[in-house]
């Protein structure tokens, strides 16, 4: 996969889709997943790419943001895994403001999400420096199953087509 410059991701926001990048945590071949109690949901790590931000830096930043600098500090990316999007139906279009990088606004049609696969010698995360409830490290098998209960279609198809890219892959 090529990663897209400054300019490619925002000719992804002017189509109507939010760029965002999710973080594949790797350690002996088990992927970190999160759980906010909030929304009832365990899910891999991730945020947006804001305006003219490249992807290597809003990986950084947003795992940062999520995860804490202790846990962070130690993350070595590995690859870009694969991307995908999610169109919203019809009642959530538009829900969050868009802009281009030329403040221009844009009818949000969904996201677009770019999984890069990080690698980390630490496995035990102080949840207090999250901005998550619990945490699981999983083998693919059982973050296939996991995954399977994201009640969101669109995250739930785009989490697990990503634990198969990497599993596929030999990473996971």
């Amino acid at each position: 996969m090529n990663k897209p410059n400054i300019k490619e991701i925002d000719t992804i926001r002017k189509s109507g889709f939010r760029p965002g990048v999710v973080g594949c945590f790797l350690n002996d071949k088990k992927i970190l997943f999160l759980f906010k109690e909030e929304y009832d949901l365990w899910q891999l790590p991730q945020g947006g790419i804001d305006n003219k931000e490249s992807i290597e830096h809003a990986i950084i930043r947003e795992m940062t943001e999520e995860l804490g600098e202790k846990f962070t500090a130690s993350m070595k990316i590995h690859s870009f895994v694969c991307e995908n999007k999610i169109e919203f139906p019809n009642r959530s279009k538009n829900a969050r403001n868009l802009k281009t990088d030329n403040n221009e606004e844009v009818f949000m049609e969904g996201k677009k999400y770019y999984f890069i696969a990080i690698n980390t010698n630490i496995t035990n995360l102080n949840i207090n420096e999250t901005e998550f409830d619990d945490y699981k490290w999983l083998n693919y098998s059982s973050a296939i199953t996991l995954s399977e209960t994201i009640h969101q279609k669109g995250k739930r198809r785009v989490t697990i087509d990503a634990i198969n890219t990497l599993h596929s892959s030999g990473l996971l």
